[in-house]
């Protein structure tokens, strides 16, 4: 997919775009974090994705600013009409993530494979 990007790597699984965070939430440049997460933005646009899955397995550890923006790419899928959900935290963030009640927002599971099952179970 967007081979160009540092902080994010994106891959599809059957109709939905799964965004992977690739470096710790605090080694980046801000820039380069709104950059990235202006274009990802614009891939979570596509009608051809209808969900969106932040897989979290290659995380320790990420900021305010990184939150943010995964809200920011997060906002957009919904307002388009998709679903997001979260998957692979660690422990730690796991914790971080319950105590800013952002699984609010957003569906959690422990797995990729159970955030592809919960984005295509039937609506009920």
């Amino acid at each position: 997919m967007a081979t160009h990007l540092k902080i994010f790597r994106t891959e599809t699984v059957e109709d939905h775009l799964v965004l992977i965070p690739q470096s710790e939430g605090a080694s980046f440049r801000y820039a380069d974090l709104q950059m990235e997460g202006n274009y990802v933005r614009t891939m979570v646009a596509d009608k051809k994705y209808r969900g969106l899955i932040i897989d979290l397995s290659n995380m320790n550890y990420f900021g305010s600013e990184f939150i943010g923006a995964l809200i920011t790419i997060a906002r957009e899928k919904k307002n388009r009409g998709g679903k997001a959900v979260v998957c692979g935290a660690a422990p730690q963030m796991l914790e971080v993530l319950q105590n800013m009640s952002l699984f609010k927002i957003w569906p959690y599971y422990p797995t990729r494979e159970d955030a592809v099952a919960a984005l295509n179970a039937p609506i009920s």
